[in-house]
Order: C-alpha cells, then structure tokens, then sequence
C-alpha cells in the first residue's frame, strides 16, 4: 500500500521547510516534484497524491513553500512569500535537494509539476534565461501543469485602483502585508474542498507588498509570452526545455483558461520531431482543481498523469539504454 511521510529540509538561509512525500509500494520509476498554489498547502494534496501513488510507481515529493502552509513558524513568516529571483532560487535548491535523494535519475527520471501559482512559478523558473540558473538545474525530464497561473480569470481580477495604490505604497513599505482572498466556490465543484480551505487557518490568502507584486509581474511577463506577435519579454525563453502534460478546466474562474491555450500554443516544443512532445488536455466544465474535481474528474486526471509520466520514463530509459 502506497504510503506518506511528513518531514522537512533546511534553505541556505536558514528556513526550516515543511514537507510531505508520498511513496508508492512498489520501488520508484519515475519522481514528481509538486509546487503548491497561492494560499495553499501540500498537505491538502493528499487524497489525489495518495491515489497516484496507489496505482502508478510514482513518488511525490511536495513542500510548504516560503510564506504558506506549515512552513510558518512566526507571524512574520506569514505571508512573506518572496520576490521572484528568490522563488527561483529556492524552487531550485529545493529540487537540487530533491535531485540529490534519487540514487538514479537517468533510470527514475524527475519530473516538475504546479498548480496554479505554483504552475506560474514552475513555468517562470522552467523558461528563465537567468545565468542564476544556467547550469544549475538538476535534469528535469517533463513538467506537468495543473491550471496555471498565467492570467487570471475576470471573475478573479483584482481591483485595478487597489492594485494601483498597493505598487505605489510598496515602495515604501515593502514588506506590508496584504490580504487578496479568492472565493472558495470556484476552488471546486466539490463542497467538502471548498469547506476545507474557507475553514483552514493556514490558507490565509496573504502576501507581502513586495511579493504580490512581483506575483502580478510574473503574470504579465507570461501573460506578454503568449502573444505570438510580441517579442519574447527578458528573461524568458518561448523553447520549451522539456516534454510537457497541460490541463486546464474549461470553467476555471480563477485562472485564465484561454490565457494559459494561448501561452501552451505559443512556446514551442523542445523537440520539434517529437510529436508527444507537447500535450494539451481540456477538462470540459472542470474547475480550477482538477485534482479535487468530482464526477471521476480527479480520477481521469490521475490517471492521465500516471499514464503519461510512466510513458515517457519507459521512452527516456531505453534511449538512455540504447545511448550506453
């Protein structure tokens, strides 16, 4: 039987990291690293990662991230989320750590997944151009997306003159905090998970001046990437560096689905020859956590990632096999 231990790791700078992994009961063919969404935890992930686990040899490996969830120790850890070259270097470090762990990764290769925010940092550390990063990355052989954060949903958005006024004031007090709160009815079709995040204390919906701002410029700089008649924004690369699997649900009100279409149509696959090297899966009426969706819908998806990431390790061992 598939099983889950909790446990944690050290940043460099000295942050103490909850974390969560979940291991099938046969030995790993493959490894996911699994990257939350804003005000979102990895415990919450548990039913849909404990089924993976169950029927794929899979192991997950997930963390609180800096500001949210277990990971809070200190009330001025709440919220604190980091500005973007710190998100990047972290989810580095942390998949480096992870990386580390796997005793052979071109046989039980790592894949990359992230929901939501976490699907928006994943894309922003996946396409960066950053010498920060060049050559640092440990081998990533796919990445998988749960409906990512490239733009939100209008019925999402923000208030324009709030936003507006929040720049302006961080400049001065960057690390205010701010409280953006989502509504829990678009979480999920499922009411037992809306009522788990409106009740949970640790999914606070808060975030640092300074942090949410670079949060709503990623978004631009991704949403800007997949407009095929702008230039490719700085920093940013529009080749994808690896095969990857991305789901949206076509009723997801707050992230944009036709945002995140439009930037998987543009960025161009990493292998052109490849023809699985791209694949787009639309949940018709799913909302935005397809991995809490009812009526078999987390179901479907598991097993579409199950399926996809065993068929690529299988692909990725023999031509490794044949290479030797």
């Amino acid at each position: 039987m598939a099983k889950s231990t909790s446990g944690s790791f050290t940043l460099s700078d000295g942050l103490e990291v909850y974390s969560r992994v979940w291991e099938p009961t046969d030995p790993p063919q493959a490894h996911i690293a699994f990257l939350h969404g804003f005000s979102d935890r990895c415990d919450h992930y548990d039913p849909f990662f404990s089924l993976l686990t169950a029927n794929y040899p899979i192991k997950v490996h997930s963390w609180d991230r800096r500001g949210w969830g277990k990971t809070v120790k200190t009330k001025s850890q709440l919220g604190d989320i980091g500005q973007t070259p710190q998100v990047l270097s972290e989810i580095n470090e942390a998949l480096v750590q992870i990386a580390s762990t796997i005793p052979d990764i071109e046989h039980t290769p790592l894949f990359v997944m992230g929901h939501s925010m976490g699907g928006q940092e994943s894309a922003c550390y996946l396409l960066s151009t950053s010498s920060a990063l060049s050559g640092t990355r440990p081998p990533i052989a796919g990445w998988i997306l749960n409906a990512p954060y490239i733009g939100l949903d209008p019925a999402s958005q923000p208030n324009w003159l709030i936003v507006s006024a929040l720049k302006f004031v961080a400049r001065f007090v960057p690390k205010l905090k701010h409280t953006q709160t989502l509504s829990v009815k678009f979480v999920s079709r499922d009411v037992e998970t809306q009522e788990k995040y409106r009740t949970d204390p640790l999914c606070h919906n808060t975030g640092t001046l300074e942090g949410l701002q670079d949060l709503l410029q990623r978004e631009s700089d991704l949403t800007n990437l997949s407009l095929s008649d702008r230039p490719v924004p700085p920093g940013l690369t529009a080749r994808l560096p690896c095969p990857v699997f991305w789901a949206h649900g076509s009723k997801d009100m707050i992230t944009s689905y036709s945002i995140s279409k439009r930037l998987y149509d543009r960025l161009e696959p990493y292998d052109a020859n490849d023809s699985g090297a791209k694949t787009w899966k639309s949940f018709e009426g799913g909302f935005h956590q397809l991995h809490a969706e009812p009526d078999g819908m987390k179901e479907e998806y598991m097993r579409d990632i199950g399926e996809w990431v065993g068929g690529l390790t299988a692909k990725l061992v023999a031509a490794h096999g044949i290479a030797e």
